[in-house]
C-alpha cells in the first residue's frame, strides 16, 4: 500500500498519528472524521491558510473542496510544498469539468459533493473496498418501471438502424436523470436530447478497453445537483449504451447482408420490392411520382454459352458498376434475378432541373444508361467480342401505370418484352408515348 496508504491504517504506539489537511466546510469534515479511521485533521476554511500550512508541516492526504477554493490555482502551488501527499478535491457536479482539468495539473483524484462514505473510505483515506462496511455502500437503485418501459421499447425498435436507436437512448437517459440536456457519441455516431447547454457530467463509452465515445449530461432541469451517486450510474448506463449500440449494428449488419445480391453488390430482389412499397406509400401522401426500370442484358446466355459462367458474372459485375455511375444517390438500384435488374427514379428532392418533369427524367437518364452499355469496353470478353454489349428495358410510373408494387412490376415488365420483341437495345415506356399517355397526376388519380 506504500506510507501514504498504511499510514490511515492501524497505528501502533510507536508511530506517529497521520495527519490530513482539509480546507472546506464543516460538514465536511465531521463526514471525514465519522467515515475514515483514526487520524488528525486539520481543518481550515480559506486556501491561503492551507498554502501556510503546507510550507511547514508534512501531510499524508490534503483535501480542498472546489467552491469557497479556485482549485486550478491552489492545486499547482499545494503539489509543489508537498510533493508526496496525496491531493483530492471535492466538487459540486457543477464544477465536474474543472476537476478533470485539476487531474493535469498535480491532483490524484476527485469526488463529487457530498462524497459517500464508500467514496470517504477508498478515495481518501485508501481503505480497500473489502474492509468498508457493508452500511457504507451506497443502495443499488434499481431501474423504475417506466425505466424498464422505455428500454424495452428501444429495443424493440433496433431494426430502424443506428441513428434512431441512439436518438431514443439519448432521451431515455435524459428523462431518468431529469437533465435538461444530454448528447452522446458513439461510432461515428451523434444524438442529443433537450435544449443545448453547458455539460456538468461526462463519461467515456468503452468497448475492449478502449473509448469509443462519450455520454455527457448538462444541469439537472430543476437546477438542482445530481447525487453522489450520479456518476456510478451514469457509468451504468454507458455500458448499456454501448451493449444496445453494438446489437443494433450488428442487426444491421445482418439486413445488409440479406438485403444485398452477392454476385453484383446491388440490392436484391426482397429489398426492391419492400422499398417500393415503402415509396409508393410516400407519394400517395406527397402527391409525387416515381417510376420503374426493368432491363436485361441482351443476348446474355450466348455469352454465358461462349465465354463461361465466370465471364458472365464479370459482365454482371460490369453492367452493375456502370449502372450506379449513371443513377442518383436516392435512385434504388437492385439486380432482380439472372442478368435482369431493376431501378426505382422518385423525387427525392424535387426535379433536378428546374422545369424538368418526370418522368422525363427517368426516359432521359435510362436512355443514357442504355448508350453507355452499347459503347463500354468490356474487357471481360476480349478482343473477339461479337459487337457491343447492349440492354432491353421497360419503364412504368407511379401513378398513371399502376399504384401498388405488383402492377408497376407488371406494366415495366411488359415494356421490356414489347422492346424485345421490336428489335433489342432499346427502352420502351408503358403505354406508348410520354406526352399521349402522361397526364398531370391530379388527373391520373
Amino acid at each position: 500500500m506504500g506510507f501514504v496508504g498504511a499510514a490511515f491504517g492501524k497505528v501502533s504506539a510507536m508511530e506517529p498519528q497521520p495527519v490530513l489537511l482539509l480546507v472546506g466546510s464543516d460538514a465536511l469534515r465531521e463526514r471525514l472524521a465519522a467515515c475514515g479511521p483514526s487520524c488528525r485533521i486539520v481543518h481550515v476554511p480559506r486556501a491561503l491558510d492551507a498554502v501556510w500550512r503546507a510550507g511547514r508541516e508534512r501531510y499524508q492526504t490534503i483535501v480542498l473542496q472546489a467552491g469557497p477554493v479556485e482549485p486550478r490555482r491552489v492545486v499547482p502551488v499545494l503539489r509543489r510544498l508537498q510533493p508526496e501527499a496525496r491531493l483530492i478535491l471535492v466538487c459540486p457536479t457543477t464544477l465536474e469539468p474543472v476537476a478533470r482539468d485539476t487531474l493535469l495539473l498535480g491532483a490524484d483524484d476527485y469526488l463529487l459533493d457530498p462524497p459517500d462514505a464508500r467514496s470517504i473510505r477508498e478515495v481518501i483515506f485508501r481503505l480497500p473496498a473489502r474492509k468498508a462496511k457493508a452500511a457504507d455502500a451506497p443502495a443499488f437503485q434499481a431501474p423504475t418501471r417506466d425505466e424498464l418501459a422505455a428500454l424495452a421499447d428501444v429495443l424493440r425498435q433496433i431494426d430502424d438502424g443506428p441513428e434512431a436507436t441512439l436518438a431514443r437512448l439519448a432521451e431515455l437517459v435524459r428523462e431518468t436523470f431529469g437533465a435538461a440536456y444530454v448528447e452522446i457519441e458513439l461510432d461515428g455516431h451523434r444524438a442529443a436530447a433537450g435544449a443545448p447547454a453547458e455539460i456538468v457530467l461526462s463519461e467515456p463509452i468503452v468497448r475492449s478497453d478502449e473509448a469509443v465515445g462519450a455520454l455527457r449530461l448538462a444541469l439537472r432541469e430543476d437546477g438542482q445537483p445530481y447525487s453522489s451517486g450520479a456518476l456510478e450510474r451514469l457509468r451504468d448506463y454507458a455500458r448499456l449504451i454501448e451493449i444496445t449500440m453494438r446489437q443494433t449494428l450488428e442487426q444491421q449488419r445482418w439486413r445488409e447482408l440479406a438485403w444485398t445480391d452477392d454476385l453484383s453488390g446491388l440490392r436484391n430482389r426482397r429489398y426492391f420490392e419492400k422499398r417500393l412499397a415503402e415509396l409508393i406509400e410516400h407519394c400517395a401522401r406527397k402527391r409525387s411520382r416515381l417510376t420503374v426500370l426493368l432491363f436485361d442484358i441482351d443476348n446474355f446466355k450466348t455469352y454465358n454459352d461462349r465465354y463461361g459462367h465466370e465471364t458472365g458474372d464479370e459482365l454482371i459485375r460490369e453492367v452493375a458498376r456502370l449502372l450506379r455511375q449513371c443513377t442518383r444517390s436516392s435512385d434504388v438500384v437492385a439486380r432482380f434475378g439472372g442478368d435482369e435488374f431493376a431501378v426505382i427514379f422518385w423525387d427525392a428532392d424535387g426535379p433536378r432541373v428546374p422545369g424538368s418533369h418526370h418522368p422525363t427524367e427517368p426516359v432521359e437518364l435510362t436512355e443514357r444508361f442504355r448508350r453507355t452499355i452499347e459503347t463500354h469496353d468490356f474487357k471481360c470478353l476480349g478482343a473477339q467480342a461479337p459487337g457491343p454489349v447492349t440492354i432491353s428495358g421497360g419503364l412504368a410510373s407511379y401513378p398513371w401505370n399502376g399504384t401498388s408494387v405488383a402492377e408497376l412490376i407488371r406494366a415495366a415488365d411488359q415494356a421490356l418484352l414489347e422492346a424485345k420483341r421490336t428489335g433489342k437495345n432499346r427502352i420502351r415506356l408503358a403505354g406508348g408515348p410520354l406526352e399521349a399517355e402522361h397526364p398531370a397526376p391530379d388527373e391520373a388519380r
